[in-house]
């Protein structure tokens, strides 16, 4: 910003906490007597080493290396230099002095209300928010009253009219002439950098920030002004409107290597070259006290790209708009720097949706195709991608091979804020073919295809449940024994869904003949058989001890057979308690599970003509009769 009433240098030195987290990789220390690397990702150890020196105006990161600009080697800086291999200080990088500029194409002058004072600065660009209004991009400090004295905010200038070109700078020229065209408008988002970078206390370091920008933008008053594409070369000054000599400018990009121009009140269309990072390795740059992200510009100093009152200034490369004049000063005898605030960085980080045509002539351009990788998940699994924001994205897919039991089919979500978007996949294994396309305002993007593979997760397999026996009760009575609802039985568990289970009666009183039954093990593993007698006349022929012996199809030689035991007791010596549950007929505490919990339900069998399901008594028609539970 030039000022009218008085000037300020601004010339405040500063000191910078520099802890650039993920940006270098921690190294140990090497010997106490040679040099040693910065943990540059431990701030405290950074706030540590730098908090001696004084006067750093700028700061970057390249090659794994900490780059530090400073007015002049001290010898608190020679000494950190010896210290640390992985920092590197560039003398002579001096403290920058902050610019400004108008009209509503870029380039152009306007004024500002600073308290006492008055101040003028330059557009950078002028066009449309995403609703359609008009707006005007500059530099932040534009918007600040800054003290002189201790260069602190005291509060917010206001946006005044433009200034009339036939008497700008850039025209030979006084300025600060109103054009009488009215206030252009409001501020809408503002800001000059960070924190106040102030002396050499670590407490008042200010780290350098993304969103330490310097950057504006004005709400124009759309009854005043109209917007107009592109930056004034200041040809038309004299005619007063700046717009009928102008370059077109087509898009918001990141600079490059080269010649570079800019429009501004003070100094008109002038032209630069972008300083490489070879020779300025610095993102931020100390201007007027505070930290600005962007890059260095330089020129002759008989001819400087930019002086004070371009501050706001549009810096453009061929129709590619590209950053906001921020400060400058003298680099050496011969040449003179700015630094430039780069628009794209400054756009991102404040939320400014930009458009440099009106959004109500543009045709909606297609949204991006979709971004997915090929991808391995399990069944049922989330497949995710990304695509713009608030897209909604339409998901296909079609069996490939090996998934015979697959189905085709499609799905449609929306995108979340950050563009990420998820649908759950198919649940056969197999290979499929996938396709994602999104849709933003009506408009569809290119098909993006990728594949995916279906598969279990091996690993994550439950580990195989332990093999036991269940007895219940391990001891009845005869007369309950007798009865249909009540009776014995053997629940086993651990054996593969569907193998086929026998159990076998392998010893009982001596007048008792031993008998198998098979059932087929449930999708939990556990088949169930139950005991009971069927001759109720005389149920002490039962009287006696049982063992049962239970095994598996699928038994391997290091498997042992189940097994397990109950007793019929005369009625006057029963307690109709207890069971046996555990592993090869050894209690594991695992009581109760499995028989009391299943339904003691299924078919009778009462003679022999209904199967092997029976127990003999001294071959006479009386019979033990074995039940299978269908309901496993």
């Amino acid at each position: 910003m030039q000022k009218k009433l008085v000037q300020s240098s601004l010339a405040l030195s500063a000191v910078a906490a520099l802890s650039l987290g993920s940006a270098f990789v921690a190294s140990p220390a090497m010997a106490d007597n040679g040099p040693q690397k910065l943990d540059v990702q431990n701030e405290k150890q950074v706030q540590k080493a730098l908090s001696d020196v004084d006067g750093v105006n700028a700061y970057g990161s390249e090659g794994g290396k900490l780059h530090l600009g400073v007015a002049k080697k001290t010898s608190e800086v020679k000494n950190l230099e010896k210290k640390y291999d992985n920092i590197k200080v560039t003398e002579g990088v001096k403290e920058l002095d902050p610019y400004a500029k108008n009209d509503l194409v870029g380039g152009a002058g306007y004024l500002v209300g600073a308290g006492e004072g008055a101040g003028a600065c330059s557009t950078g660009f002028s066009g449309w928010d995403g609703d359609g209004n008009p707006i005007v991009l500059t530099a932040g400090h534009c918007s600040k009253i800054i003290n002189e004295d201790t260069n602190k905010f005291e509060g917010d200038s206001t946006v005044n009219e433009t200034e009339q070109p036939s008497t700008a700078p850039a025209n030979g020229g006084e300025g600060f002439k109103k054009s009488g065209n009215g206030v252009i408008g409001k501020w809408g988002f503002h800001n000059f950098g960070g924190d106040l970078l102030e002396g050499n206390d670590q407490d008042k370091w200010a780290e350098p920030k993304a969103s330490d920008i310097d950057f504006a933008v004005i709400n124009v008053d759309k009854d005043k002004y109209q917007s107009k594409n592109g930056v004034t070369d200041w040809k038309s000054a004299d005619s007063e409107d700046l717009s009928t000599s102008t370059s077109d400018i087509k898009e918001v990009g990141a600079h490059k290597s080269g010649s570079i121009e800019k429009s501004g009140r003070t100094t008109g269309l002038t032209e630069g070259e972008v300083l490489p990072r070879s020779e300025y390795d610095f993102d931020y740059q100390n201007v007027g006290g505070r930290w600005v992200h962007g890059f260095g510009v330089t020129a002759p100093i008989d001819k400087p790209f930019s002086q004070p009152g371009d501050s706001g200034g549009g810096v453009f490369q061929g129709s590619t708009a590209v950053g906001v004049i921020s400060g400058g000063g003298d680099l050496d005898a011969n040449t003179s720097f700015t630094w430039v605030a780069d628009l794209d960085h400054s756009l991102e980080e404040s939320g400014t949706d930009f458009h440099v045509t009106d959004p109500a002539d543009e045709t909606p351009e297609a949204p991006a195709a979709p971004k997915v990788e090929d991808q391995t998940v399990e069944p049922k699994g989330d497949i995710t991608g990304k695509a713009e924001a608030g897209a909604k994205v339409e998901v296909k897919w079609e069996a490939a091979k090996g998934a015979q039991a697959a189905k085709d089919g499609s799905e449609t979500v929306d995108a979340d804020k950050n563009g990420k978007f998820t649908v759950e996949g198919p649940k056969a294994e197999g290979d499929y073919t996938f396709s994602a396309t999104a849709t933003v305002d009506g408009q569809k993007s290119k098909t993006a295809k990728f594949d995916v593979t279906v598969e279990k997760d091996e690993s994550e397999t439950p580990a195989p449940v332990k093999r036991s026996i269940n007895v219940d009760p391990k001891e009845i009575a005869s007369s309950d024994f007798v009865k249909k609802d009540k009776g014995v039985t053997i629940t086993v568990k651990g054996f593969d869904e569907g193998e086929k289970v026998s159990l076998k009666v392998a010893s009982g009183p001596k007048n008792v003949k031993g008998i198998t039954l098979d059932e087929t093990a449930n999708k939990d593993g556990v088949a169930a058989f139950s005991i009971y007698g069927t001759s109720d006349s005389d149920p002490s022929v039962y009287l006696g001890n049982y063992d049962v012996n239970v095994t598996g199809d699928n038994d391997t030689d290091d498997e042992k057979a189940l097994t397990g035991s109950f007793k019929v007791v005369a009625d006057e010596d029963g307690n109709g308690g207890g069971s046996d549950d555990g592993d090869n007929g050894k209690d594991d505490g695992d009581n109760g599970d499995g028989g009391s919990d299943l339904p003691r339900t299924g078919a009778e069998l009462t003679g022999l003509a209904a199967g092997g399901g029976l127990l003999l008594v001294g071959g006479a028609a009386v019979v033990l009769t074995l039940r299978r539970n269908k309901n496993n």
